[in-house]
């Protein structure tokens, strides 16, 4: 069940909303909360767990931002939030990443905008097969916590090698395999090369510690699909995943390019 609300003094907006919201009742359970003021809407994150928040940043009693600024404290801390106005400010911007917002639509959005972000949180909780590679027990430990604290839902196995790593992919299907260039026996890249030889759908990303431009050309001429420089984060994670999933950029995530090189021969340029 995807638990959704809609807070929106415009009985036109939540309209739109709700529409682009109901194109997904014929395959999933939606429960939607609708509401016209910024305190009711408070009311119910708190009261219940939300999934996805639409929020109007103009509302009486609390406006936008002021609700978004509570999640923290309430049972919908995790929630995917979507904030909407006729524009977005500077200053709300820093306030709306501050409190980590998800994306903004721009009034007025049609109910086509709305169905596609509840069709990114669908694949965003989809459980997605993930397999960690990592010689070091800590290394893959602090790595679970990241992918765990992520806006999206893996399914996490474990590898300590190279070769422990292939049989495991040769007993299930795995849509991702993050893995260190740093392992006993075959080295990350001899890995990554032998995982595009099995899949070229699999999305394979090399992490390591060091950021040297020779790896990571390496890694990309085999073609993987990103590099991931330790230590990393849950929002590296994301950026990485709505890139390999074919999502649409939300307006608050974090800018990164799959490889750091490239940014890095962009500064120079």
């Amino acid at each position: 069940m995807i638990r959704i609300l809609v807070a929106d003094d415009s009985g036109v907006a939540r309209d739109v909303i709700t529409k682009g919201i109901n194109v997904h009742r014929a395959t999933r359970y939606i429960d939607i909360d609708t509401v016209d003021n910024g305190r009711a809407a408070l009311d119910v994150l708190q009261r219940k767990r939300i999934d996805v928040a639409f929020i109007a940043l103009k509302m009486s009693g609390l406006n936008g931002s002021e609700v978004i600024a509570e999640l923290a404290d309430s049972k919908s801390n995790n929630c995917l939030v979507i904030a909407s106005d006729e524009k977005l400010g500077e200053e709300c911007e820093t306030q709306l990443r501050k409190h980590r917002a998800y994306h903004f639509l721009r009034k007025p959005f049609r109910q086509e905008d709305v169905a596609d972000i509840v069709s990114t949180y669908i694949a965003m909780t989809k459980g997605i097969p993930v397999l960690l590679v990592d010689s070091s027990d800590s290394a893959r430990a602090a790595i679970r916590k990241i992918l765990e604290d992520s806006r999206f839902d893996f399914e996490i196995y474990e590898a300590s090698s190279g070769e422990a790593a292939l049989r495991t992919l040769s007993a299930g299907k795995f849509k991702v395999v993050l893995t260190d260039f740093q392992l006993p026996g075959m080295d990350g890249l001899e890995l990554a090369g032998q995982v595009r030889s099995l899949s070229s759908r699999t999305g394979v990303y090399m992490m390591s510690t060091s950021d040297a431009t020779f790896l990571e050309r390496s890694a990309a001429f085999i073609g993987i699909s990103g590099f991931l420089k330790k230590p990393f984060t849950a929002d590296d994670i994301d950026v990485l995943m709505h890139t390999f999933l074919q999502l649409d950029t939300p307006t608050f995530g974090k800018a990164r390019a799959a490889f750091s090189y490239l940014d890095r021969e962009r500064k120079a340029l």
